[in-house]
């Protein structure tokens, strides 16, 4: 039984995931920092109700009570560094940035988005009279890296994330972000090596995954925290990454400033003489109609009025076929295919493929 004290946050990570803590791979997706003052926890809970009824005399006859049930926890995390990543990846505010394309501020919204969320991982100390144990065996000799313990904390949603009050005088400013926990079944075993999973002290991934209804984790484990890294740094996932086949080692993440592929798609007509298309993305409403024929920027525009993907997030070329990149906002990841509808096509079929697979660094 591993018994630990808790001193000291020493690393934080979080990670951008969906409401249910399913991690969103792509060019801007982890922050690892050590710009933080506290992390407070606070269960949200659901009062016990009393269960009574009277008899006729007024005499109790049935008494008993719910138990109390844990909804969700408060999240509060206090900074004391200004990370414009970090910040927009909970508040899903615009990053601002400069002529060079790096982040270098934000800038608010009225929006508080619930449709996704941010996981935090950290890292503590666990006391200096706990952390050099006395070896029982040789299996210390032949570890890889440190066996020093650390404390290690899993969040995998933290959703409706707020910007507390900034003060800015005499002193130092700190920025506090509030939100809630959700269930964090999505994360699974996570997509990073937190966990030693022989005697050998090899790094892998969480040796069980987050069940629906669990929020939070916390464990004693030798596997080292991540270094900090500056700004958002890329996320690429472990593959297979749920079930029974899902590998146990996640693979190393790219480093900060690699470029991921932009995802490249071809739509083919296959010379069709009259007729049109819709095209529809991520579930989206379909597009407008595509006529056989159109002109690549008729195609980018259709393309740019669905919800799922707006302006400036796709480039057409060609003329039909029409060779389609997904560039700004959904550039360097890994997207799913369009999908099309023909109507009335003469001497062709409708055919999406993808051409160049997005988010390879």
């Amino acid at each position: 039984m591993a018994v630990f004290p808790v001193v000291k946050g020493t690393r934080l990570r979080a990670t951008r995931v969906d409401a249910c803590g399913m991690p969103i791979a792509g060019p801007r997706s982890r922050v690892v920092t050590e710009g933080w003052i506290s992390l407070q926890l606070s269960p949200q809970m659901r009062d016990a109700d009393e269960i009574e009824q009277t008899n006729a005399e007024g005499r109790v006859c049935v008494s008993d009570r719910t138990p109390p049930e844990r909804k969700w926890w408060n999240a509060t995390l206090e900074l004391c560094k200004v990370d414009p990543c970090l910040f927009s990846m909970f508040t899903d505010w615009e990053l601002v940035t400069d002529y060079a394309g790096e982040s270098v501020g934000f800038s608010d919204q009225k929006r508080v988005p619930a449709d996704r969320g941010v996981a935090i991982e950290v890292w503590t100390g666990v006391g200096s009279d706990d952390t050099c144990e006395v070896p029982t065996t040789d299996d210390i000799l032949s570890a890889s890296g440190s066996t020093l313990p650390y404390g290690y904390f899993v969040i995998p949603v933290i959703k409706e994330a707020t910007l507390g009050d900034i003060e800015i005088g005499a002193s130092a400013a700190t920025f506090t972000l509030t939100g809630i926990t959700a269930s964090g079944a999505r994360w699974g075993r996570g997509p990073y090596n937190v966990q030693a999973t022989d005697v050998d002290n090899t790094a892998g991934r969480l040796l069980t995954p987050f069940k629906a209804t669990q929020h939070i984790r916390v464990l004693r484990t030798t596997v080292p925290p991540p270094a900090v890294e500056e700004g958002c740094c890329p996320l690429i996932l472990p593959s297979p990454y749920y079930g029974a086949t899902a590998i146990d080692e996640a693979p190393a993440q790219p480093a900060c400033d690699a470029v991921g592929t932009n995802e490249e798609q071809r739509i083919d007509l296959g010379a069709a003489t009259s007729g049109a298309i819709t095209l529809s993305f991520k579930g989206s409403a379909p597009s407008a109609s595509i006529a056989h024929n159109a002109a690549a920027t008729a195609v980018q525009t259709a393309l740019e009025a669905l919800s799922t993907i707006g302006e400036g997030n796709v480039t057409v070329t060609g003329a039909e076929p029409w060779d389609v990149e997904f560039v700004g906002a959904l550039g360097e990841s890994k997207q799913p295919l369009l999908d099309g509808v023909a109507t009335g096509l003469t001497g062709g079929t409708l055919t999406i493929t993808e051409t160049v697979e997005g988010g390879q660094f």
